[in-house]
């Protein structure tokens, strides 16, 4: 599946990711019956990890918010979930400032 990647201490998507939250919500329309987890992360090296906590479910909230409420995809399709910066999925630091989706 897609990720969406975000600038330091932000939750905003910028129009560059715009295209991949649009390319997941083409995908739900083609797969009624798929739902889809929205996993957000921070990078470890910035921040408290109480702080990336909200940061990334602050990320997976913006995400969840573009596909229901721009591209109608139904909420309970989606699972959203906040990792923080306790999980990273890639050894350089900055890319962890991300949201990943996966299928259910």
């Amino acid at each position: 599946m897609s990720t969406v990647r975000f600038t330091i201490n932000s939750a905003k998507v910028t129009s560059t990711e715009m295209v991949n939250v649009f390319n997941i919500a083409q995908w739900m329309k083609a797969n009624p019956d798929s739902k889809v987890v929205i996993k957000g992360y921070a990078d470890k090296k910035t921040g408290t990890a109480a702080y990336n906590m909200k940061l990334s479910e602050r990320r997976a909230q913006s995400v969840y918010n573009i596909l229901t409420k721009e591209y109608g995809v139904d909420a309970n399709r989606l699972v959203m979930k906040a990792q923080g910066s306790d999980s990273q999925v890639y050894d350089v630091n900055n890319w962890n400032r991300i949201v990943i989706f996966s299928q259910d």
